[in-house]
C-alpha cells in the first residue's frame, strides 16, 4: 500500500478548498457572476432590508438587556457578547433558517476567516478551514433536503427556487453560495461593530457629539467605515496588459488594491487622518466597487447604525474599561479580538489617566 506524503496531502486539501471557494459568487467572474448575483439580489433589495429592521432592532434590545442584566457595574466584552452575536442572528434570519447552532456557526466562521485572512495559511489553518466549509455544506444540504427553512420568507427559499429553475447549479455551487452568505455577512459586520464603537469611545468628543445629535449616526458610520475599514485589501486579476504608476501589469496578474490606504488618500479626502463624523464624501471603498461590490453592504450599515443609535440611547455614559491590545492577526481583516466596556464612569477616568501617562512618557 502506498502512503501519500504530508506535502501531497496538503496539496490535495488546498485543491479541495480552492474547488469549493472558487464556486462562491465572491470569487466568480463573468459569465457566472452576473447569473449568481441575480439569483441572490432578491434578498438584498431595499424593501427586503426594510422588512428586517424590526427584527434587527428587537435583537439589539434583547442582547443589550442580557448584557445589562448580567454585567451590572462589571466590565463586559462587547465583541463576544454583542458584535459576534448580532450579525450571526441577522444573517440566519435573512436566509430564513429556523435554527442555527450559534456556537457551531461562529466556529466555522472563525476557521474560514483565519484561512482567508492569512497571508500564508498554516497546515492547521488549512485543515480546519476545509473541515469547516465541508461541515457548512453538509449543514445546508441537510437543511434544504429536510425543508428546515422558510420557503416564502428568506433568501434560502429564493436560492432553492433558483436551483430548481437551473439558475444555480445543484450541489457544490449551491452550497458554496449558502456558505459564503453565512460567513461573509458575519465577518465584516462584526469587525465594523467593534471598531466603530471603539473609535467613538476612544475619541470621546465624537461620542458626545452623537449623543447631542443622533440624526448624524448614518453619516458617522460611513466615516468610521472609511477611518478603519474591516477589510483592508481585495484581489483582482488583470484582464489586459496596462501600465499603472510606472508598473507593467500583464493580463492574468494578481493585483491587490489596498482599501485601507485608499480610504486615507489625501487626494480624495481632506485631512484623511482625522475622524470627522460630519464628513460628506459618500461611500468609501470598504465594500469594494464595480461588479463585485459587496451585495450585503446595505444590511451591514443598517445593523451598525441601529446598534450605535441604541448604545447612545441606552448607555450614554458607556466607557472603555481597558484599552484592548489584541487586534486580530490578519493582513486582510481589521478588527478587535475583544473590547472591554463598562457602564462605570470611573473606567473613563482610569483610561484617561493611562493615556496621560503614555503622552507624558512620549514627551519625555
Amino acid at each position: 500500500m502506498r502512503i501519500a506524503s504530508k506535502g501531497s496531502e496538503r496539496r490535495r486539501e488546498l485543491i479541495e478548498l480552492q474547488r469549493l471557494f472558487s464556486r462562491a459568487m465572491l470569487f466568480v467572474d463573468k459569465p457566472g457572476h452576473p447569473r449568481l448575483r441575480r439569483a441572490m439580489q432578491a434578498g438584498f433589495r431595499p424593501d427586503s432590508i426594510e422588512t428586517l429592521k424590526p427584527f434587527v432592532s428587537a435583537t439589539i434590545e434583547e442582547l443589550l438587556d442580557d448584557i445589562e442584566a448580567s454585567a451590572c457595574r462589571e466590565p463586559f466584552d462587547f465583541i463576544s457578547r454583542f458584535a459576534r452575536v448580532l450579525p450571526a442572528r441577522v444573517i440566519a434570519k435573512l436566509l430564513g433558517l429556523s435554527h442555527v447552532d450559534q456556537a457551531e456557526f461562529l466556529a466555522w466562521s472563525t476557521d474560514l476567516a483565519s484561512f482567508i485572512g492569512a497571508g500564508r495559511p498554516t497546515e492547521d489553518e488549512t485543515e480546519r478551514a476545509l473541515q469547516s466549509i465541508v461541515s457548512m455544506g453538509m449543514y445546508f444540504d441537510s437543511v434544504i433536503c429536510g425543508g428546515r427553512y422558510s420557503e416564502d420568507e428568506g433568501l434560502l427559499g429564493v436560492l432553492v427556487k433558483a436551483q430548481e429553475s437551473g439558475e444555480i447549479q445543484k450541489g457544490p455551487e449551491m452550497l458554496a453560495q449558502c456558505a459564503m452568505l453565512l460567513f461573509a455577512g458575519h465577518e465584516t459586520t462584526r469587525h465594523l461593530l467593534g471598531t466603530a464603537v471603539y473609535w467613538l469611545l476612544r475619541h470621546r468628543g465624537s461620542w458626545e457629539a452623537l449623543k447631542s445629535d443622533r440624526s448624524v449616526v448614518k453619516n458617522a458610520v460611513r466615516e468610521l467605515l472609511r477611518w478603519d475599514s474591516p477589510v483592508q485589501y481585495t484581489g483582482r486579476r488583470a484582464n489586459c496588459d496596462f501600465i499603472l504608476h510606472g508598473m507593467h501589469i500583464r493580463r492574468g496578474d494578481l493585483v491587490l488594491p489596498l482599501i485601507g490606504a485608499a480610504n486615507r488618500d489625501p487626494s480624495r479626502y481632506s485631512d484623511p487622518d482625522e475622524l470627522q463624523l460630519d464628513r460628506q464624501v459618500g461611500m468609501p471603498l470598504s465594500f469594494g466597487s464595480g461588479p463585485h461590490v459587496c451585495i450585503g453592504a446595505t444590511l451591514t450599515l443598517m445593523e451598525v447604525e441601529a446598534a450605535v443609535a441604541a448604545l447612545l440611547r441606552r448607555w450614554p455614559d458607556l466607557q472603555i474599561a481597558q484599552r484592548p491590545d489584541d487586534w486580530i492577526a490578519s493582513p486582510l481583516y481589521r478588527g478587535l479580538v475583544s473590547l472591554p466596556l463598562s457602564f462605570d464612569s470611573d473606567a473613563r477616568q482610569n483610561i484617561h489617566q493611562s493615556d496621560l501617562l503614555v503622552e507624558m512618557g512620549e514627551q519625555g
